[in-house]
């Protein structure tokens, strides 16, 4: 059996959709976690300067989405056929997209960077749109409630996305119904629903 241990900050972020796929499985992991002040000293250790990894028998896998998928892989959780994996990987590309251009105002709204809120809006706005439009019709046409035919790794991946979301954007929940319903809907799965009930809230 292979030992799996999960490296990141003490935070949802990038790491959580790994730390749900784990509860699903019902897999043992280990939960390495952080702070900022002491990622200062762990950040040389990490051969990319970043975070998160995961190691599987003390072999590293970088970046949030490699590791995701490599364990929607392990558990089942990936489509039924090429398409369909190709069509849930420009989901998760788009949506990293969108949020490099939403990240901006995000920070200054949450309080974590000063600026000019009214100057990042129009950005904030044009993407949220664009992104939260598409998601919407991909939902709609997958018949499944999920990205693909199933519950597969990006569900997970995308969900904690939107739960990231909803704590910047005040409008989501009225503007985009279905998708805070797609949220959710992941978050009510078996062994998912009762990690999340039981998290700590920390934000980002």
């Amino acid at each position: 059996m292979p030992q799996y241990k999960l490296n990141y900050f003490n935070a949802r972020g990038y790491g959580e959709a790994a730390r749900l796929i784990f509860h699903y499985a019902g897999q043992e992991f280990e939960d390495s976690r952080w702070t900022n002040e002491q990622w200062l000293q762990i950040k040389p250790s990490s051969e990319t300067g970043k975070a998160p990894w995961l190691e599987v028998d003390g072999v590293r896998i970088y970046g949030s989405v490699p590791l995701t998928r490599y364990l929607g892989t392990i558990f089942g959780l990936y489509g039924e056929d090429a398409m369909e994996n190709a069509q849930i990987d420009s989901i998760i590309d788009t949506y990293k997209d969108c949020i490099e251009d939403i990240w901006p105002y995000a920070l200054i709204k949450s309080g974590r960077k000063e600026g000019d809120i009214e100057e990042v809006k129009p950005a904030f706005e044009e993407a949220r749109k664009r992104f939260l439009t598409y998601l919407t019709k991909k939902l709609e046409n997958s018949g499944s409630g999920f990205l693909g035919s199933k519950f597969t790794w990006a569900d997970a991946f995308l969900a904690e996305g939107i739960t990231t979301m909803l704590l910047f954007d005040d409008h989501l929940k009225a503007d985009y119904p279905k998708i805070v319903e797609y949220k959710e809907r992941v978050h009510s799965l078996p062994k998912i629903k009762e990690y999340v009930e039981k998290r700590p809230n920390n934000g980002f």
